[in-house]
């Protein structure tokens, strides 16, 4: 089997990949209860599993009627910034400016045969203040310079950019930029059969940045395509950049792919509650799904992890500069495939209520789960009967030669 090496120092949350055997008892209960609950952990049941979802490409879609029609960057500029919202459909061909595309009004903007406009720039949703509603349909971003970006990122979606709307697009980085599209405004964002390649930090990012972060409209995100995300030493951003998906509120992903991610293939954190991610396939990356602060009620299912991956999902552990809370809190991770090399599902010191059910595990050298410390989590109805010879079905030790670093 082929695996992609990583180094102990490059990924805070591995620190080794021996394999260990040993299955530990929970602290703070009865000997009787710890067997009883290991014994129904460790059943190997047979597990049957519905197809993931792939993506759906992007696609030919109608045009705006009325709209105003451009064929220059000098155009672009001029409707972008003529004071009035309106619908502007550009002509194929080429645009370029010194700095990024900015859509303060609320435009919406469209190519006028799918992936026929070409920007060498960036494009900015939003402002300061503004209406909201933005559009960019059936654009092609070739952005190989940071500087004609905001904050790297060759889409950013902020401020007034509420209800924003990006729909088959394609977006390549040529390695040079750091994010494909960042989305720091997500109150009811919609991303639809998005494309994005070759960035040094994140592929696609909705991120508010604060961790108490709430709305009532959360955002929607479905066949999106993420590879090539990666510094140009992979791993060298230390575990804090090389995510090809990251999210950080409350919404629903649906029908994602990610590959060849430098540390994780999918990021949940910061304000992530009663969130979904469903038909998600995760390959070549050190780790599939990193669980982090704060991910909360949220639903993993229909997962297709590995084989070029080490640990399938990691929650982190209840770290003690962010109050002692848990990173993963009442999530659900169900129907899932794990071929992955170390361990399947790894629970990290703290984690609460998380349950992992009807999970198919094949290959894991260490563990298909590890639980260290958790609190009352749960795991039934997984299949373990293709896990290595020198795994075993639940372990609580703190993980492969030390597992996670605090």
């Amino acid at each position: 089997m082929d695996v992609i090496a990583t180094s102990a120092t490059s990924l805070r949350i591995l620190t080794g990949l021996a394999s260990v055997a040993v299955l530990a008892t929970g602290c703070g209960s009865s000997a009787a209860r710890d067997r009883s609950r290991d014994v129904a952990a460790i059943r190997s049941v047979a597990v049957s599993l519905s197809p993931v979802r792939r993506p759906v490409a992007p696609g030919p879609y109608p045009v705006p009627r009325n709209a105003l029609r451009v064929s220059s960057s000098s155009q672009l500029v001029a409707a972008l910034g003529n004071g009035r919202r309106e619908a502007i459909l550009l002509a194929p061909g080429t645009y370029d400016n010194r700095r990024p595309f900015s859509d303060r009004e609320g435009d919406q903007i469209y190519a006028s045969r799918l992936g026929g406009a070409v920007l060498r720039a960036g494009m900015v949703l939003g402002a300061n203040d503004g209406p909201p509603g933005a559009v960019i349909r059936g654009l092609r971003f070739e952005v190989s310079s940071k500087a004609k970006t905001l904050d790297g990122a060759i889409v950013h979606v902020w401020g007034s950019a509420a209800h924003a709307v990006v729909l088959d697009t394609r977006l390549d980085g040529h390695g040079a930029v750091d994010t494909g599209l960042l989305v720091r405004q997500p109150k009811g964002f919609v991303g639809r059969r998005i494309a994005v390649t070759s960035v040094q930090s994140y592929g696609v990012v909705l991120d508010p940045n604060d961790m108490a972060y709430r709305t009532r409209s959360p955002f929607s995100l479905r066949d999106v395509s993420i590879s090539r995300v990666a510094r140009p030493v992979p791993g060298s951003s230390n575990g804090r950049a090389e995510a090809c998906l990251w999210l950080g509120s409350t919404g629903t992903v649906q029908r994602v792919s990610v590959h060849r991610c430098g540390i994780t293939g999918i990021w949940t954190g910061t304000a992530t509650r009663r969130s979904v991610i469903e038909d998600a396939v995760v390959d070549r990356a050190p780790v599939g799904i990193y669980i982090e602060h704060f991910t909360t009620g949220t639903r993993f299912q229909r997962l297709r992890v590995g084989p070029h991956v080490s640990r399938g999902i990691n929650a982190e552990w209840a770290n003690y500069a962010l109050g002692g809370r848990p990173a993963s809190v009442d999530n659900v991770i169900e129907d899932g495939s794990f071929r992955t090399t170390s361990v399947g599902v790894y629970l990290d010191q703290g984690t609460t209520r998380t349950l992992i059910r009807r999970c198919r595990f094949i290959g894991q050298t260490w563990a298909a789960i590890g639980d260290y410390r958790g609190v009352d989590n749960g795991y039934y109805d997984n299949d373990f009967e293709g896990i290595a010879a020198t795994a075993v079905p639940v372990s609580h030790a703190h993980g492969p030669a030390g597992g996670a670093s605090p």
